[in-house]
């Protein structure tokens, strides 16, 4: 996982699609707040996912290559 933290941080990646990786894991952590809130407030953080999981899918994201031992 740090490996592929320091990837994004790294890469070549505009600053618009970092902004973008970002808010889909503020998105994602913002699920888990939802506990005795209202109906539409769920809603809102729903449809605030949705829209981050759709950006995100216009984001290249590099693929990190594992090291392994002697296996």
């Amino acid at each position: 996982m740090k490996e592929f933290i320091n990837e994004i941080i790294m890469s070549g990646l505009t600053r618009k699609q970092k902004a973008v990786i970002w808010y889909f894991i503020i998105s994602l952590c913002s699920l888990c707040i939802t506990d005795d809130s209202p109906l539409w407030a769920i809603a809102v953080v729903v449809l605030n996912f949705a829209n981050a999981a759709r950006l995100i899918r216009k984001v290249p994201i590099p693929k990190v290559e594992k090291e392994h031992g002697n296996n």
